[in-house]
């Protein structure tokens, strides 16, 4: 794949963002756009607002990488909970191909830790990185030796109380909840605790809309392993599922 610019989409389970990437420089090159959507959308919903992505942001191109909530293999979803069922298999990547967009599809939490690993240092000199994105549920991501493993999916994984991570330590849980920063931070710790557990992390990187504005809450975080905001925070999505899929040759 020749062409530098990519369209760089992350859905989401309350909408969908995209920009046009410049893959050779790892960043978006034009405005991130943003279309909410209902609770579990359809498919006729997702297409429209990545539609409205290409169009707004003046993409010209036929290339795109899609960041997905899910458990994806390329252009099949095998499932994403908070996604309407009927997008699963291969259906959106074919319908996403009949806007002319070529595609590959990637797990929303595995890009923004792509995007970590292959344009910037934060990983360098750390065996085993964790990515936690925090939203409308929890993701996870990991890599070992600057290789990614994909589909590593923790965020409704059960305590020791038997309660799935993403019911208290969500940004929506925290919104529904009215949580204070201080009870968030306690639960977000205790899912870190859990997830770091099955991983055994190095580096923790927490990423998603609420790491824009960490103050108040993130300084009150207890990890094990060293911990940091994911560089490009709420971008990181865009921009590592569309490198991924230029560097994938689609």
């Amino acid at each position: 794949m020749t062409d530098s610019r990519v369209l760089g989409i992350d859905i989401g389970g309350s909408s969908v963002k995209g920009a046009i990437v410049d893959v050779s420089i790892g960043a978006m090159v034009s405005d991130r756009l943003e279309f909410p959507h209902q609770p579990l959308p359809n498919l006729t919903s997702l297409v429209d607002s990545i539609n409205r992505v290409r169009r707004l942001s003046g993409y010209e191109g036929e290339q795109a990488g899609i960041g997905f909530p899910g458990v994806v293999l390329d252009t099949s979803i095998l499932n994403g909970p908070n996604i309407g069922r009927e997008v699963r298999g291969t259906i959106l990547s074919e319908s996403i191909n009949e806007l002319g967009l070529h595609n590959t599809l990637l797990n929303d939490a595995d890009a923004a830790l792509y995007h970590a690993i292959r344009n910037t240092d934060v990983c360098r000199g750390h065996d085993t990185a964790l990515m936690i994105t925090i939203g409308t549920s929890i993701g996870t991501a990991l890599s070992q030796g600057g290789r990614l493993i994909r589909n590593i999916e923790l965020g409704r994984v059960r305590d020791e109380e038997g309660i799935r991570l993403d019911e208290n330590a969500s940004q929506k849980a925290r919104l529904m909840n009215n949580m204070s920063n201080e009870h968030w931070a306690m639960q977000l710790s205790k899912a870190i605790r859990c997830i770091s557990r099955l991983t055994s992390p190095d580096i923790v990187l927490l990423s998603g809309g609420v790491t824009d504005s960490p103050r108040g809450w993130f300084d009150k975080i207890e990890a094990e392993a060293e911990l940091t905001i994911a560089p490009g925070s709420n971008k990181a999505g865009i921009i590592g599922s569309a490198c991924w899929h230029h560097d994938r040759g689609r």
